[in-house]
């Protein structure tokens, strides 16, 4: 089917026409090479080999370029051979930082951040119970971190590795969210802010002079806050140097933008040595209009400069077909290189439907 003809079917011709002058021009002469599809696939340790290879199979044939791949080491050798024979590129997706009920983190329960408040998020998590959250400056939390990267990209055949909760704590959730857990955070709240542990100040007082929690109101002195940017941004350069040194890819999901990542989460990604980068754009999560998609894509291009592709991250829940047309347009109107969506259990017929139609 012609695209105009289907994006007017589902009621976006005028927005998608009006969206840039160069919109049109993009999606008739861009091949999927140029503007690639990901999606985020779970569920690793609970999934056997036909239904990897039926998720896998519908993927492809709905013209997606690579596979974002739950699971650890032994699931990857199941899925790492079955993409590659499907010309998909697979991904392993590995949480950092956020490591609920890891076994042998939980064996140091010194590794854990510390609030401002002096709780460790082993013993207190902040706003749900999978949020436990390790200190990105302690040299044994970081060898774990590195070995666990390293083990899985020394997986035959493996592409790469992606990097998903590779940041501290939310400090600020985006402000779709506040209701949800009754919360106006319009200033930096202590059971929210990590770390403070002794590891962190003792390192920054080294470095400063003094200690974070002497401060009046430590939200708003810089250096603190550029220590713990600093702190996340060594972690991911180590990653990659091991990554690579090993001829696979590094990328991460991140907060929508560099601006709003460095704020809610101390992630300055658009410093980090990644092969490419998934900012997730959840405009609803902003309580932002469609539009967000397009202005957020088009700050985190910006800011790169050029030097990564950058791939607009959008999430399926109680998302419309209309919906996702409008994700794709926006996406493209500000510079991406292509879509990932989370996750592969909301990819419904009609969803899929008009990915193939824009994408075909």
């Amino acid at each position: 089917m012609n695209k105009r003809k289907f994006l007017k079917q589902l009621g976006l011709g005028t927005f998608a026409i009006a969206a840039t002058p160069t919109l049109f021009s993009s999606c008739t002469t861009e091949s999927s090479e140029d503007f690639k599809l990901w999606m985020w696939v779970g569920n690793g340790a609970d999934k056997t080999e036909s239904e990897w290879r039926t998720q896998f199979t519908r993927l492809k044939d709905l013209g997606f370029h690579g596979i974002l791949a739950g699971g650890g080491v032994e699931t990857l050798k199941t899925t790492v051979p079955m993409a590659k024979s499907m010309g998909l590129e697979i991904h392993s997706w590995q949480w950092v930082m956020n490591r609920p009920g890891n076994k042998e983190a939980m064996a140091h329960p010194e590794w854990y951040a510390v609030s401002r408040n002096g709780e460790s998020s082993l013993d207190v998590n902040p706003y749900v119970g999978y949020y436990q959250w390790l200190c990105p400056s302690k040299p044994e939390v970081q060898e774990y971190i590195i070995q666990s990267m390293i083990d899985i990209a020394e997986v035959e055949g493996l592409d790469g590795v992606q990097l998903d909760y590779v940041r501290y704590c939310d400090v600020i959730l985006p402000r779709g969210l506040w209701e949800k857990y009754d919360l106006i955070q319009d200033h930096e709240m202590p059971e929210y802010d990590f770390c403070y542990c002794e590891t962190c100040r003792n390192k920054f007082k080294a470095e400063s002079g003094y200690d974070p929690l002497d401060l009046d109101d430590a939200s708003q002195d810089e250096k603190w806050r550029q220590f713990r940017l600093d702190s996340i941004t060594n972690l991911v350069n180590r990653i990659a140097k091991e990554v690579h040194n090993r001829d696979k890819k590094l990328s991460a999901s991140v907060f929508a933008t560099p601006t709003l990542a460095r704020k809610f989460v101390r992630q300055a990604w658009d410093e980090w040595d990644l092969d490419f980068v998934f900012p997730m754009i959840y405009y609803q999560f902003y309580a932002e209009p469609m539009d967000f998609v397009r202005t957020a894509t088009a700050e985190g291009v910006k800011a790169l400069g050029g030097s990564k592709p950058l791939y607009t991250a959008q999430y399926l829940s109680e998302k419309t077909s209309e919906d996702v047309a409008a994700m794709i347009v926006a996406a493209k109107a500000g510079g991406s290189n292509g879509l990932a969506f989370y996750d592969y259990g909301l990819l419904d017929d009609g969803k899929a439907e008009v990915i193939k139609n824009l994408q075909g």
